[in-house]
Protein backbone atom coordinates (compact mmCIF):
# COMPACT_ATOMS: atom_id res chain seq x y z
CA UNK A 1 0.00 0.00 0.00
CA UNK A 2 1.54 3.49 -0.86
CA UNK A 3 0.70 6.44 1.21
CA UNK A 4 0.67 9.78 -0.03
CA UNK A 5 3.04 12.42 0.99
CA UNK A 6 2.14 14.49 4.01
CA UNK A 7 0.42 17.41 3.06
CA UNK A 8 -1.03 20.74 4.81
CA UNK A 9 -4.87 19.70 5.55
CA UNK A 10 -6.92 22.39 5.39
CA UNK A 11 -10.68 22.29 6.20
CA UNK A 12 -13.47 21.93 3.30
CA UNK A 13 -16.95 22.01 3.41
CA UNK A 14 -16.52 18.49 1.70
CA UNK A 15 -15.13 17.32 4.70
CA UNK A 16 -17.11 18.29 7.26
CA UNK A 17 -18.44 15.92 10.01
CA UNK A 18 -21.69 16.88 11.72
CA UNK A 19 -24.26 15.86 13.61
CA UNK A 20 -26.00 13.89 10.55
CA UNK A 21 -22.29 11.80 10.13
CA UNK A 22 -23.18 8.41 10.25
CA UNK A 23 -19.61 6.24 9.43
CA UNK A 24 -16.35 7.11 7.94
CA UNK A 25 -15.02 4.37 5.83
CA UNK A 26 -11.40 3.33 4.64
CA UNK A 27 -11.73 3.64 0.62
CA UNK A 28 -8.85 3.17 -1.70
CA UNK A 29 -8.30 4.80 -5.47
CA UNK A 30 -7.46 3.60 -8.39
CA UNK A 31 -3.36 4.28 -7.44
CA UNK A 32 -3.76 2.54 -4.04
CA UNK A 33 -3.83 5.36 -2.33
CA UNK A 34 -6.45 5.66 1.00
CA UNK A 35 -9.21 7.81 1.00
CA UNK A 36 -12.62 7.89 2.94
CA UNK A 37 -16.08 7.27 2.34
CA UNK A 38 -18.02 9.86 4.18
CA UNK A 39 -22.01 8.34 5.37
CA UNK A 40 -24.30 10.71 5.95
CA UNK A 41 -28.14 10.81 6.55
CA UNK A 42 -28.73 11.62 3.09
CA UNK A 43 -25.47 10.55 0.49
CA UNK A 44 -22.21 8.75 1.04
CA UNK A 45 -19.09 10.78 -0.78
CA UNK A 46 -15.82 10.64 -1.34
CA UNK A 47 -13.02 12.36 0.29
CA UNK A 48 -9.45 12.45 -1.17
CA UNK A 49 -8.28 12.12 2.61
CA UNK A 50 -7.69 9.26 4.59
CA UNK A 51 -10.26 8.30 7.78
CA UNK A 52 -7.24 9.43 10.07
CA UNK A 53 -6.70 12.77 8.38
CA UNK A 54 -10.44 13.54 7.71
CA UNK A 55 -11.35 13.39 11.06
CA UNK A 56 -8.13 15.31 12.26
CA UNK A 57 -8.97 17.97 10.09
CA UNK A 58 -12.29 18.33 11.72
CA UNK A 59 -11.06 18.03 14.81
CA UNK A 60 -8.38 20.87 14.05
CA UNK A 61 -11.21 23.13 12.65
CA UNK A 62 -12.39 22.81 16.39
CA UNK A 63 -9.37 23.86 17.79
CA UNK A 64 -7.82 20.33 18.50
CA UNK A 65 -6.21 17.58 16.76
CA UNK A 66 -6.63 13.88 16.84
CA UNK A 67 -4.09 13.17 19.05
CA UNK A 68 -5.24 15.63 21.38
CA UNK A 69 -8.63 13.91 21.37
CA UNK A 70 -7.38 10.57 21.73
CA UNK A 71 -5.70 11.63 24.74
CA UNK A 72 -8.65 13.19 26.13
CA UNK A 73 -10.26 10.28 26.02
CA UNK A 74 -6.99 8.26 27.62
CA UNK A 75 -7.92 11.21 30.66
CA UNK A 76 -11.45 10.52 31.06
CA UNK A 77 -11.11 7.02 30.04
CA UNK A 78 -7.78 5.84 31.32
CA UNK A 79 -5.22 4.42 29.61
CA UNK A 80 -6.67 1.78 26.83
CA UNK A 81 -6.32 1.31 23.29
CA UNK A 82 -8.63 2.51 20.58
CA UNK A 83 -10.44 4.53 23.09
CA UNK A 84 -13.59 6.45 21.18
CA UNK A 85 -13.12 10.07 20.95
CA UNK A 86 -14.78 13.21 21.10
CA UNK A 87 -15.81 15.68 17.86
CA UNK A 88 -17.38 17.96 18.84
CA UNK A 89 -18.72 18.42 22.98
CA UNK A 90 -21.64 20.70 22.42
CA UNK A 91 -23.13 18.52 19.40
CA UNK A 92 -22.51 15.53 21.27
CA UNK A 93 -20.58 14.16 18.29
CA UNK A 94 -18.74 10.76 19.60
CA UNK A 95 -17.19 8.60 16.89
CA UNK A 96 -15.72 4.89 17.76
CA UNK A 97 -13.00 3.22 15.43
CA UNK A 98 -13.37 -0.77 14.74
CA UNK A 99 -10.57 -1.13 15.14
CA UNK A 100 -7.29 0.53 16.04
CA UNK A 101 -7.38 4.19 14.11
CA UNK A 102 -3.72 3.81 12.50
CA UNK A 103 -4.75 0.95 10.39
CA UNK A 104 -6.05 1.57 6.93
CA UNK A 105 -8.53 -0.62 7.41
CA UNK A 106 -9.95 1.38 10.65
CA UNK A 107 -14.02 1.63 10.36
CA UNK A 108 -15.61 4.58 12.47
CA UNK A 109 -19.26 5.34 13.30
CA UNK A 110 -20.96 7.79 15.16
CA UNK A 111 -22.55 7.04 18.56
CA UNK A 112 -25.61 8.05 17.83
CA UNK A 113 -26.50 6.37 14.85
CA UNK A 114 -25.80 3.06 15.95
CA UNK A 115 -29.39 2.03 16.24
CA UNK A 116 -28.53 -2.09 16.89
CA UNK A 117 -25.79 -4.81 16.15
CA UNK A 118 -25.85 -8.59 15.94
CA UNK A 119 -23.65 -11.63 15.22
CA UNK A 120 -23.41 -12.00 11.55
CA UNK A 121 -20.49 -15.16 11.30
CA UNK A 122 -17.29 -15.91 12.43
CA UNK A 123 -15.36 -12.46 13.70
CA UNK A 124 -18.50 -10.62 12.04
CA UNK A 125 -21.14 -8.41 13.04
CA UNK A 126 -23.75 -6.61 10.94
CA UNK A 127 -24.35 -2.88 12.19
CA UNK A 128 -27.93 -1.31 11.79
CA UNK A 129 -27.72 2.56 11.75
CA UNK A 130 -30.03 6.01 12.36
CA UNK A 131 -30.95 6.23 8.42
CA UNK A 132 -31.98 1.85 7.94
CA UNK A 133 -28.68 1.40 6.24
CA UNK A 134 -26.59 -1.75 7.33
CA UNK A 135 -22.50 -2.86 7.36
CA UNK A 136 -20.96 -5.52 8.47
CA UNK A 137 -17.90 -5.22 9.85
CA UNK A 138 -15.17 -7.74 10.39
CA UNK A 139 -14.91 -7.67 13.82
CA UNK A 140 -16.65 -10.11 16.41
CA UNK A 141 -19.59 -9.14 18.05
CA UNK A 142 -18.15 -9.01 21.33
CA UNK A 143 -14.77 -6.83 20.35
CA UNK A 144 -18.17 -4.27 18.79
CA UNK A 145 -19.81 -3.90 21.77
CA UNK A 146 -16.98 -3.70 24.24
CA UNK A 147 -16.31 -0.60 21.85
CA UNK A 148 -19.48 0.53 22.19
CA UNK A 149 -19.56 0.28 25.43
CA UNK A 150 -16.36 2.49 26.02
CA UNK A 151 -18.58 4.89 23.99
CA UNK A 152 -21.09 5.19 26.03
CA UNK A 153 -18.88 5.61 28.85
CA UNK A 154 -16.88 8.53 27.75
CA UNK A 155 -20.75 10.23 26.44
CA UNK A 156 -21.79 9.38 30.25
CA UNK A 157 -18.21 11.29 31.37
CA UNK A 158 -19.03 13.69 29.38
CA UNK A 159 -21.88 14.79 30.20
CA UNK A 160 -21.08 14.79 33.97
CA UNK A 161 -18.44 17.17 33.76
CA UNK A 162 -20.43 19.16 31.41
CA UNK A 163 -23.10 19.39 34.56
CA UNK A 164 -20.29 19.58 37.06
CA UNK A 165 -18.52 22.24 35.71
CA UNK A 166 -21.68 24.21 34.43
CA UNK A 167 -22.96 24.07 38.41
CA UNK A 168 -19.94 25.54 39.72
CA UNK A 169 -20.17 28.24 36.60
CA UNK A 170 -23.87 29.67 37.91
CA UNK A 171 -22.49 29.44 41.82
CA UNK A 172 -21.87 32.80 43.34
CA UNK A 173 -18.33 33.48 44.20
CA UNK A 174 -16.02 35.92 45.89
CA UNK A 175 -15.70 39.05 44.20
CA UNK A 176 -11.89 40.96 43.72
CA UNK A 177 -10.47 43.66 42.39
CA UNK A 178 -7.06 43.28 40.66
CA UNK A 179 -4.31 45.47 39.97
CA UNK A 180 -0.61 45.54 39.02
CA UNK A 181 1.29 45.03 42.61
CA UNK A 182 4.25 47.74 43.07
CA UNK A 183 6.56 46.17 40.95
CA UNK A 184 4.31 46.32 38.16
CA UNK A 185 4.68 42.47 37.56
CA UNK A 186 2.24 40.57 39.19
CA UNK A 187 -1.77 41.43 39.22
CA UNK A 188 -2.88 41.11 42.92
CA UNK A 189 -5.49 41.55 45.23
CA UNK A 190 -6.72 41.46 49.45
CA UNK A 191 -8.82 38.13 48.42
CA UNK A 192 -6.36 36.14 46.61
CA UNK A 193 -5.13 33.13 48.14
CA UNK A 194 -2.16 30.50 47.08
CA UNK A 195 -3.29 27.29 46.46
CA UNK A 196 -1.48 24.39 46.89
Amino acid sequence: MRRKPKIHLEMKWEYAIGSDTIIIMPNFDDNGFLHSLLGKKESVSKVGLSPYDLIDVNLRFRGSSMIGALEGAQAILGKMNMNPLILDREREIILFPCKSPFREDCVWLALSHVKHYRHAGKSLTQVALSNGSTITLDVSKQTFEKKMQRAYELQGKMRSQRMQFDGKVMETGATYHLKKNNERRNYEDGMLEEKG
